[in-house]
């Protein structure tokens, strides 16, 4: 029977799976490639005039002068967040008002076959689908920073005075532009937290859609809450960054624990060890105490938070009476 379920829902996933499989492995070399056509430092001017938003960003906007700074933005690209949401939701939804919106529940219950273990095989089958999303997305990040290249000026050769301590650009030499792979100027490996950090964010909306899908009857009621109450979290956050009076409710906004461009301009420009789940810092403006949080307590929260909605949702479903199909 557990085969037969297993079946059924790769059967259910494969199509959404597939989808947004392909357009998680061909967006991110497809951005890459754009990256590649400019010269980032001829951008300094423009950032500058952009600073009064630096505060909703989570770095320094000169992080987007760096090519690792600048690949690191693909993870808040909105349709890479649409493809994973989508993913999760569609899933985590159709687990129990799913069924019972298509009157097949009572047929799935009607087997010897515990509601938790209905409820397990749908949590690894989509979370399967999910680490594949996550891998094919940072796949192609690495495919990408491997074929591109791009032009990095080189800087003029400088005169040195023998006998003095110092050196002059060489007026008779002019910058010249080298056409640069950027593997030597990007290690894949930097965004592997960073596909962490989405992976634990996917998990946790995932979790979320389960524990609304466990007590409701309707798949459109269902999606409908989820997504009000993402829209909310973003809300919340975009209004904890306004100003210093409302930062005390970053807290509550889960989107305060996804950081993937923190997480690269920590590891490549501070040097935090990769997967880090705190480090002490002397910094009076960090955390508590001069601990700082690493990036694995980020996705450590996410990962938690979303476990916990997947428990609730195991609960509430194991333990409520199933209204009759309609």
């Amino acid at each position: 029977m557990l085969r037969l379920l297993v079946k059924k829902y790769l059967t259910e996933t494969l199509p959404l799976l597939i989808a947004c499989g392909c357009v998680l492995l061909m967006f991110p070399w497809v951005r890459i490639w754009t990256v590649s056509q400019f010269e980032l430092s001829g951008f300094a001017p423009l950032i500058e005039q952009f600073k009064a938003f630096e505060k909703f960003s989570p770095v320094p906007l000169a992080q987007f002068l760096t090519y690792e700074g600048i690949i690191g933005l693909t993870f808040a690209e909105p349709i890479v967040l649409l493809c994973v949401l989508t993913y999760c939701i569609a899933r985590g939804t159709d687990v129990v008002s799913g069924e019972l919106g298509r009157g097949t529940m009572e047929m799935l219950l009607a087997q010897p076959l515990h509601r938790w273990k209905l409820m397990a095989v749908h949590a690894c089958v989509s979370i399967s689908g999910l680490v594949i999303l996550c891998t094919a997305l940072w796949v192609g990040l690495h495919a990408g920073i491997q074929t591109n290249s791009t032009l990095v000026k080189k800087s003029q050769a400088s005169l040195t005075l023998p006998g003095f301590n110092w050196s002059m650009p060489n007026p008779l030499t002019a910058s010249e532009e080298v056409v640069t792979p950027l593997s030597t100027l990007v290690d894949s490996q930097l965004y592997v937290p960073s596909t962490l950090n989405i992976f634990a964010l996917g998990f946790f909306v995932f979790g979320l859609s389960v524990m609304m899908s466990s007590w409701d009857q309707y798949r459109w009621r269902t999606i409908g809450v989820v997504i009000g109450v993402y829209v909310a979290q973003v809300l919340l956050f975009i209004l904890a960054k306004s100003t210093p009076q409302t930062r005390f409710l970053m807290p509550f906004s889960f989107l305060s624990a996804y950081q993937p461009d923190w997480m690269v301009q920590a590891i490549g420009q501070e040097e935090m060890p990769m997967f880090a789940i705190f480090r002490f810092n002397d910094n009076p403006k960090n955390w508590i105490a001069g601990i700082e949080l690493g990036p694995m307590a980020y996705t450590s929260i996410l990962l938690s938070l979303g476990a916990l909605a997947l428990a609730v949702g195991f609960f509430i479903f194991s333990r409520r009476d199933l209204p009759a199909p309609t």
